[in-house]
């Protein structure tokens, strides 16, 4: 069905278009997490403990 559909267009600029802004918005996102950390945030996520158990408080 989409062969059809794209063997028939005079011009492909609108699916590169799509292609360009989805790849561009892909780029931004991954400079953005390996980019910009800020060890302030990551800091009390480090320090929490890796156990799901709850202790029991003796009263």
């Amino acid at each position: 069905m989409y062969k059809q559909f794209f063997a028939n267009m005079e011009s492909p600029a609108l699916p590169l278009f799509a292609l360009a802004v989805f790849f561009s918005a892909f780029l931004l996102m991954l400079a953005r997490t390996y980019f910009y950390k800020r060890k302030g945030d990551f800091e009390p996520l480090a320090s929490m403990p890796l156990n799901d158990e709850t202790k029991e408080v003796k009263s």
